[in-house]
């Protein structure tokens, strides 16, 4: 389920989708990528750490182009050494259905045509959206406003050739499963898909309005994201992920990334009480600012140290 140049909710919606919540980009078909970039990758690698546990936090994005590798080489490194890898959620492609399933559960309102939930002269302009999205009309009034805001934002993402299954995370879940690391994992699917479905009626209005303002600016969102992600540029990202999301949408901002993270770190502190080594690949913009799962951590007593770039 991404502020500067991000501007309003074309933005949110997509930090929601495609730096905040994995399942969505995980579950959306995709177009070949954009071409890989030739310049070396030095995105952000921190690290905790005590007498017998070491784990490294990874942060990544959803969606990349195909082709485009997955981290620099402190990150494979880091990822050799680790026994366990975690993620946002279990990355299995034979539970896509399952998946598919939920979405339609948590996105669609049998009860209530999204037609008659919008302001009427929004009516064309989203319907025509979502027709280039390539949403059947009986399936679109089904839809609920979060779902619909969420499809509109992603599909020009797809159709630049974002690709879900070139994303970090697939790509770091793929070479840890090869290598016979043990995979964990933070959440559900059904969870994460809570989380997007409980924003309130009102602020779900916004962001599909928002959405439908602005999708175009989407791909170069997406752009920006990449190349401060590739540069490790923490304070970049944070202008770009967070602080439109944090301003706008307090609500959001707190269910997709503050109550998260805090519980990520309760995780992660049990681990630290353990020994050995893991690695936690998570969503970029869950290891940023003031509410960061490295932040939470301190509060515990375990503070982070960054070793990359």
């Amino acid at each position: 389920m991404a502020g500067g140049m991000a501007g309003g909710m074309t933005g949110g919606i997509v930090r929601a989708g495609a730096a905040i919540c994995a399942v969505v980009a995980f579950t959306m078909s995709a177009l070949a990528g954009p071409q890989a970039r030739a310049t070396p990758l030095t995105p952000a690698l921190w690290v905790v750490e005590d007498a017998d546990s070491r784990i490294y936090l990874f942060g990544t994005i959803h969606m990349r182009g195909a082709g485009a590798p997955w981290g620099g080489e402190a990150a494979q490194a880091a990822l050799a050494e680790a026994g366990e890898v975690w993620t946002e959620l279990e990355i299995d492609p034979a539970k896509d259905a399952a998946t598919g399933t939920l979405l339609v559960r948590f996105g669609m309102d049998p009860a209530r045509r999204l037609s008659e939930a919008v302001d009427p002269a929004r009516a064309p302009a989203l319907s025509e959206a979502l027709r280039a999205a390539g949403v059947p009309p009986a399936t679109a009034d089904r839809m609920r406003p979060w779902f619909a805001g969420l499809t509109i934002a992603m599909a020009p993402l797809l159709q630049a050739g974002y690709d879900p299954s070139s994303g970090v995370d697939t790509q770091i879940d793929a070479a840890a499963e090869t290598a016979g690391k043990r995979m964990r994992w933070f959440e559900t699917a059904e969870e994460q898909l809570s989380f997007l479905a409980g924003t309130s009626h009102e602020v779900a209005l916004q962001m599909l309005y928002e959405a439908l303002d602005e999708v175009a600016q989407g791909p170069q969102l997406m752009q920006a994201i990449e190349a401060a992600w590739e540069a490790g540029d923490d304070a970049r990202l944070e202008e770009v992920l967070i602080k439109d999301v944090r301003t706008r949408y307090p609500e959001l901002y707190d269910t997709l990334l503050k109550h998260r993270n805090q519980r990520w770190a309760e995780v992660l502190a049990r681990e630290m009480a353990g020994s050995g080594i893991d690695f936690v690949a998570v969503g970029a913009a869950h290891l940023l600012g003031d509410d960061s799962v490295q932040a939470f951590l301190a509060g515990k007593g375990f503070h982070s140290r960054r070793i990359a770039p």
